[in-house]
């Protein structure tokens, strides 16, 4: 009673159990059935054809799509923390990116790039308030190239090679959060670091396939401009290595009563901005499945030459038989 007590408890000795059951009550009832009429042999070869059959075309769906017995997910890994950008960095490719930082950097502030843009086009001010609301004051480049995405190709003239992406870029929102767990882990901005403690600014990205890249502005490539880049990028075997540079800011200490909700995080204007820098590792999320996919394939395909073997030396048998003979041996 104990032990059926442990099993029941525990899910992971009752799961092992549950597929074990499984396996054996379907696959053997399958083979029982197959055994009755073809033989022990020959339906244990018609069943195990059947099986690796399924299983490949299903590692081969794995592989398409990139599901099920998967390898590593592409990850962001760190290289360093970068300070000071008066300095040299670690990754000489960071070097390109002109600095960010509000009092030293020689990119435009985020205001006066969106007031330069509201000169020419006034009415990109009242679309602005009529959804962020009166009075907005952008306080990242990656807020003006998200409400104004003409300004994107504009701003990335500047940035040699690198690119800004917008709030609404999925790469954004995985290279912040690569960003926030680099930040905790390494107590940038002390013991008690958490997401709180800074505010994340603007994302680059620097390398990758080019033909992969989305459009700058929506809808401004065709149908046949999309189909030649998909094609382009199916071809270009390796991936260039790619690199994301991070940028954050320190927020102000503010005490908070208990029991009350903290307020609305404040960017402290006297800290630098820190720039994290990321490289792309692809991880290998394709090739357990197509391994798997390698592995029964080759047995699917030394099954059914066995069942054809068994076929032909069967045929052959009946072609030599000889009825007469037998008929005169009775």
């Amino acid at each position: 009673m104990s032990m059926l007590a442990a099993i029941a408890f525990d899910p992971a000795i009752r799961g092992i159990l549950v597929t074990m059951v499984g396996v054996v009550a379907l696959g053997g009832s399958v083979y029982l059935l197959l055994a009755t009429n073809m033989g022990a042999r020959g339906g244990f070869l018609i069943a195990f054809a059947a099986l690796t059959g399924w299983m490949f075309s299903l590692g081969l769906f794995w592989t398409m799509y990139g599901i099920g017995l998967v390898g590593r997910t592409p990850t962001w890994t760190e290289l360093e923390v970068n300070f000071d950008r008066s300095v040299s960095a670690v990754t000489p490719v960071v070097d390109r990116l002109p600095d960010s930082d509000p009092q030293t950097g020689s990119l435009p502030a985020p205001v006066d790039l969106l007031e330069s843009w509201e000169q020419d086009n006034p009415e990109v001010r009242e679309q602005i308030e009529a959804t962020e609301g009166q009075g907005f004051v952008p306080g990242s480049l990656t807020e003006v190239v998200t409400l104004v995405p003409e300004l994107k190709v504009e701003l990335q003239e500047s940035l040699n090679g690198w690119k800004i992406l917008p709030e609404s870029d999925s790469r954004r929102g995985e290279a912040a959060a690569s960003a926030d767990a680099a930040l905790v882990r390494d107590a940038v901005f002390g013991s008690d670091t958490s997401s709180a403690s800074y505010t994340v600014k603007d994302v680059f990205l620097y390398g990758g396939k080019a033909a992969a890249q989305p459009e700058e502005i929506p809808g401004e490539r065709n149908i046949f401009e999309q189909a030649w880049n998909r094609v382009v990028t199916l071809f270009q075997v390796k991936n260039p290595t790619q690199y994301a540079a991070v940028t954050v800011q320190k927020n102000v200490e503010q005490a908070v009563a208990p029991g009350e909700a903290p307020p609305p995080a404040q960017i402290d204007e006297s800290a630098g901005v820190v720039t994290l820098v990321f490289e792309r590792n692809l991880g290998n999320r394709r090739l357990v499945p197509a391994l798997f996919s390698l592995f029964t394939g080759i047995l699917f395909f030394v099954s059914c030459w066995m069942l054809h073997t068994r076929d032909k030396r069967s045929w052959a048998m009946r072609e030599e038989w000889d009825p007469s003979k037998a008929i005169g041996a009775g």
